[in-house]
Formats: C-alpha cells, structure tokens, sequence
C-alpha cells in the first residue's frame, strides 16, 4: 500500500511539474497589443537558435540609439511606454521581443536568462552593423529580467554607452520568484522545488553560478549604470537595491514611489533623472524638451 501511495503521489508531482514547466515557465507567443505611435521599420535578426523580431523607430537628431528589453513574459509591445520620450529627445529607438517571446521563435524548448542575454547582444551586433544608426552611442533600458539580462550583458560588452534598469532583480531567489507568481502553491518548500527543477534544466544556475556570478557581475558594469526601483513593487521588492546600494558599481540607484512592477515611469522625475544621468556621463547639456 505503502509503495502504491508513493508511486501515486511521484506521478502527480510529474504532471504537475511538466504543466508548470509546459504552462508557467514556457512565455507563449503572442500577437503585438499595441503599435509604436511614429513610422517604424520591421526588423528580423535571424540566428541558428531562432529568429528574433522588432522595430526600428528612427528620430530625427540620431544622437545614439536606445535598446529597450522586456521582462519575463512580456514583449515588445509592453516596452512602447518608454519609446516617445526617447525619440523626442533625439534617439532612436530599437525595441525587439526576446526569443521565444512574443513574435520572437526560438528552437530552444524553454526560455532562460541566457536567451534573454542572447538577445541583447545579438541586437547589438545588428546596430553596429547599420550605417544608419548611431552605434557609437548605444543605450539599454532593461525591464526587470530584462535589465538584469542587460547588466550580464555590460559586465563584458564595451558597446554599451550607458546602461539603465527599470525594477531589476538582483538574486537568483528574486528571479525564481517574479517568475514563479502564478504558481499557488506554497513558495517554501512546494513551489521552490519546481522553480528549482526549472533552473536547473535551463541551465541558469550552472551559468550563473559559474559563468556570470550576479554578485560580481553587479560590481563589474564596464559602462555607466543607474537603477529605478519603486518601494512599492511586490513582484521584485524594494530590497533587491540593497545589494546594489552597499555592492556593486552602479553610480546611481534612484527609489520611487509609484505603484506596482511596471510604473516607475509615471514617476514625474524619471526621465530627467535618466536624460541627466546620460548628460553627467558624457559632460553634456541636457536638452529640457522631454
């Protein structure tokens, strides 16, 4: 009876990991909800694992280039709130949907960090091979596991002229954790396990642990970095910061007081304290038309 409850209880913990595995943690693609609000260009960067699709929203002073990447789950379309004041203040703006999210495919059967990562450098690749834009001045806006996907990304790229982060987490914990929140099962110990297991098979803690180490990777930005955070996010909370206030080489981490995971820029000074960070940075005058 013994051996028959417990082979009963391994089946249920297999298919109940293989739909959170299947219907959690494998982003779907899905259709654009919204559209940039000036002309764009459709672009594809085709690769070996997959095809990664966005748009290109020029301006019409070209002084760099803005890279803005979504977080887990969310896709281009999510990132068009940050678009405008960019490109009134003179940059052109790169937006594309992680593989395997959104219009992105990917032959990988699950998403990781490292897709994330892939993304971002291979888009990068893409700028500086367009006569057209401005790659001497290449920026990243990252959006949760976006942005720490971008500071794995400038810990290494010199490319990157300055670097920003919108609700960033900054442990393996927080990650699990703000991808995990459809899980209703108890976080500690059920829903752990299966994040766990998650991790584990897309090979995020095996290269986190050995290759990227997020402790040092915060204290190592090659480029400028600033960090938003609001202290009223409950998907990543405010402590997440902690780290980067008493650890890492960011030069400046700003708190706000909007609500949830994806309001920071309602935040009446968020753009000038991102167009004055980038202007301390490279000794300009900032241009107050935003």
């Amino acid at each position: 009876m013994k051996y028959l409850i417990f082979i009963a209880f391994l089946v249920i913990i297999l298919l109940l990991r293989n739909y959170i595995i299947r219907h959690i943690f494998t982003p779907k693609l899905k259709e654009d909800k919204k559209y940039p609000n000036s002309a764009y260009e459709d672009i594809e960067i085709k690769l070996g694992i997959g095809t990664i699709r966005g748009w290109l929203i020029k301006s019409e002073k070209a002084r760099g280039c803005f890279l803005l990447v979504h977080g887990w789950n969310s896709t281009k379309s999510d990132m068009l709130r940050y678009a405008d004041p960019l490109l009134a203040s003179g940059y052109d703006v790169i937006i594309v949907d992680v593989l395997g999210h959104g219009q992105s495919d990917s032959i990988q059967k699950q998403v990781s960090i490292e897709s994330f990562v892939r993304s971002i450098t291979s888009t990068i690749d893409y700028v500086c091979e367009r006569p057209d834009i401005n790659s001497h001045a290449i920026y990243v806006l990252g959006h949760s596991m976006g942005g720490i996907a971008a500071s794995i990304v400038n810990s290494t790229d010199l490319r990157i002229q300055a670097l920003i982060t919108d609700s960033m987490p900054t442990s393996l914990n927080s990650i699990s954790k703000s991808m995990a929140e459809k899980i209703t099962l108890p976080y500690i110990p059920v829903g752990w396990l299966f994040v766990s297991w998650f991790l584990l098979r897309g090979g995020v803690f095996l290269k986190a642990r050995r290759e990227w180490c997020l402790e040092n990777i915060l204290k190592n930005q090659k480029s400028p970095a600033l960090a938003i955070h609001s202290i009223q996010d409950k998907k990543v909370p405010i402590s997440n910061v902690d780290v980067l206030l008493n650890d890492s080489n960011f030069e400046q981490v700003i708190k706000v007081a909007t609500n949830g995971h994806h309001n920071c820029v309602k935040d009446e000074h968020f753009w000038d304290n991102i167009f004055h960070f980038i202007a301390s940075n490279k000794g300009d005058i900032v241009d107050e038309i935003y």
